[in-house]
């Protein structure tokens, strides 16, 4: 009944909108998008924002996807960084779409009805843009990716205007053949050519990436590390934690579905690479076996906290149905375990150099653990070893850096052995520096700047 009214609210939200457009209400479209736009200054988000004071303004869109790239670059004394969600921007393109799929009308047949809605919604936000960057000082666009159509049109047209648009691109973890294929074989038949200034990147690998699907030029592409990184190598290596609750243990899993890509998926198309149409059949029973012992060390261990993160849009998947029929057929009431809980919103780094044992898959806080100097278990049950999908697994060239579980019972005893032992030796500490040194492209901790200069240059 909620999901049916908010499809209606949509609806007429967006005839009105479309109304506002065929009456050219320019003046009302701005005013609507200036109330959504907000300003990080000094850690917090102001509205309204600021004025330029002699600083580059940033123009941030889908600032939820950013993680904490943005909080960082606000930081940098001579950058501006103003920022709005990805729904506004999404009100201006909808009554031009019928699908919000970019790739489609990319590669839309000439003079058909999507290329002639494309076209249309293109000219509408130059008019709107050429009037909206006279009331709002903008010195460039940013967004973290592609292939996002409520960003395409706005970036696009920026950059057409003189106001560069310059991607941070956050997707740079291409730590398998498999994906770092699919992903080039995606830019390359799906999106076309890159639409703007510049692209920053985190590692000279994902660079590549681009390069090889001729999506970028070299010139057009910089590698600076990761935004967030520097201040996570400064909370570790000056060890400046204060928390009340610093000197109680946690327990950490950063979530992944039991339908994760790295288990193989159905295609319709036979993408080589791509364990097509297969499926590792006992990827429900590691994830069950893992959420079970997860639980039952909790109700072990009252005076340890156990922490569940997953990312936002995980617990908005379906798939998140599958996590809660797991917890609510245990032998556990989790509602009689205070010590356990869901943080959708918990900061990763400062939870990664606060806790005590962690677990992770095919994620970056795998890296970030690691360099931190946390032993963490990779759960490989059920003979994934084994499994021809274990050859599409990001750290199998690392498994000496981590501690792997190959069943229920090893995870609780590598867990217990984590508590008492929670050292690593210098032989392994360097192997991760190298291994963070690889996704991340910068030990040093001095990326902000990187990118400022890179800014600057494009903008100046």
């Amino acid at each position: 009944m909620i999901y049916k009214f908010k499809q209606i609210k949509s609806k007429i939200f967006t005839k009105i909108i479309g109304f506002l457009i065929i009456k050219e209400q320019y003046t009302v479209l701005i005013l609507l998008i200036i109330l959504n736009i907000k300003e990080k200054s000094n850690g917090k988000n102001r509205y309204p924002f600021s004025s330029p004071n002699n600083k580059i303004t940033v123009l941030a869109l889908d600032s939820d996807r950013y993680r904490g790239d943005l909080l960082a670059l606000s930081y940098h004394p001579k950058i501006r960084v103003l920022f709005m969600k990805q729904n506004p921007p999404g009100w201006l393109i909808k009554p031009f779409y019928s699908e919000l799929n970019i790739g489609r009308y990319i590669n839309a047949e000439k003079n058909s009805i999507d290329d002639i809605n494309h076209k249309k919604a293109y000219d509408f936000m130059y008019k709107f843009l050429s009037i909206f960057y006279k009331y709002v000082a903008v010195d460039c666009v940013t967004t973290i990716n592609y292939r996002y159509l409520e960003d395409y049109n706005w970036s696009k047209v920026s950059d057409d205007l003189g106001v560069p648009f310059i991607m941070l691109y956050r997707e740079c973890l291409l730590a398998s053949d498999r994906i770092y294929d699919h992903v080039v074989r995606r830019k390359k038949n799906e999106f076309g050519r890159f639409v703007g200034s510049h692209i920053i990147v985190h590692n000279e690998k994902c660079k590549q990436s681009f390069i090889d699907s001729e999506f970028a030029t070299p010139d057009q592409v910089s590698v600076a590390g990761a935004l967030r990184m520097d201040n996570f190598l400064k909370l570790i290596r000056q060890n400046k934690v204060k928390s009340p609750h610093a000197s109680k243990k946690k327990f950490i899993l950063f979530y992944f579905p039991h339908d994760n890509g790295l288990f193989g998926r159905k295609y319709r198309k036979n993408y080589k690479g791509w364990l097509y149409n297969s499926i590792w059949s006992s990827r429900d029973k590691l994830f069950i076996d893992l959420h079970n012992a997860i639980i039952e060390l909790a109700l072990e261990y009252p005076d340890i906290e156990f922490i569940i993160k997953p990312k936002d849009v995980m617990v908005k998947n379906k798939s998140w149905d599958f996590y809660k029929d797991v917890v609510n057929k245990s032998n556990i009431d989790i509602k009689k375990l205070p010590n356990y809980k869901v943080d959708v919103d918990l900061n990763v780094s400062d939870s990664i150099v606060k806790s005590s044992v962690i677990c992770a898959l095919q994620s970056s806080t795998v890296v970030e653990s690691a360099f931190a100097g946390k032993r963490l278990i990779l759960p490989l049950f059920h003979d994934f070893l084994d499994s021809p999908h274990f050859d599409n697994f990001y750290w199998k060239n690392d498994l000496e850096l981590f501690d792997v579980a190959t069943d229920k019972n090893q995870f609780k005893i590598l867990f217990k052995d984590i508590l008492n032992n929670p050292k690593i030796s210098q032989d392994i500490e360097n192997k991760r520096i190298e291994l963070f040194d690889r996704w991340f492209g910068n030990v040093e901790g001095n990326s902000l700047d990187k990118y400022y200069n890179i800014i600057k240059n494009i903008t100046q």
